[in-house]
């Protein structure tokens, strides 16, 4: 009697609170591992979320090995989202320094979700993680996969600058000289 009491009273606080539980499946393409240790010993396969309350924010801490003979750049899609709706009272994010990783590499990457205020009428919900290794072109700058307008437009934009200008953004220096200037410009064209 007493444990039905408590399995009855843990339900009735969750709705209550009106938490969710959820776990993601993590899918991997590209020469990249998902580890959940530094040194590569543990695959990530699903994420466990937990139980989660309107406003929280939950992070959790995953490490990406480049497991390729080339540099790779690291891209995280979530997807499949159950119920369909969930993705308007959920925000899934990323954060890692850089998303470009050299062969051999480990890059820590942390996920961020973060849980609406409003959320309403979701008790438990699931989404796939992708994390996507694709080939890493030096003339992508903004780092989308890419080599299109927007990084054209964004080398035009510091055309002229060095380190000490305002307008310097070391992404746009492709030559990696100091100075951004028409054969930066160039090269990104090239590869466009």
């Amino acid at each position: 009697m007493l444990v039905l009491l408590l399995i009855v009273s843990v339900i009735a606080f969750l709705h209550y609170r009106k938490s969710a539980f959820n776990v993601s499946a993590v899918e991997v393409t590209g020469n990249i591992g998902i580890y959940w240790d530094e040194n590569c010993s543990v695959r990530v396969h699903s994420v466990d979320w937990g139980v989660l309350s309107p406003s929280e924010v939950k992070k959790v801490v995953v490490y990406v090995r480049n497991e390729g003979n080339e540099s790779s750049l690291l891209l995280l899609t979530p997807a499949n989202w159950n119920p369909e709706n969930a993705s308007c009272y959920l925000n899934f994010s990323w954060s890692c320094e850089n998303n470009a990783i050299e062969a051999g590499k480990v890059v820590k990457v942390t996920q961020i979700l973060l849980v609406s205020p409003d959320i309403k009428g979701i008790s438990n919900f699931s989404f796939n993680i992708i994390f996507e290794g694709i080939k890493y072109l030096v003339e992508d700058v903004n780092r989308d996969g890419f080599v299109d307008m927007r990084d054209v437009r964004i080398v035009c934009s510091a055309f002229g600058s060095t380190p000490q200008d305002p307008r310097w953004n070391p992404d746009a220096d492709i030559k990696k000289d100091g100075k951004i200037d028409m054969r930066d410009v160039r090269i990104v064209c090239s590869a466009f």
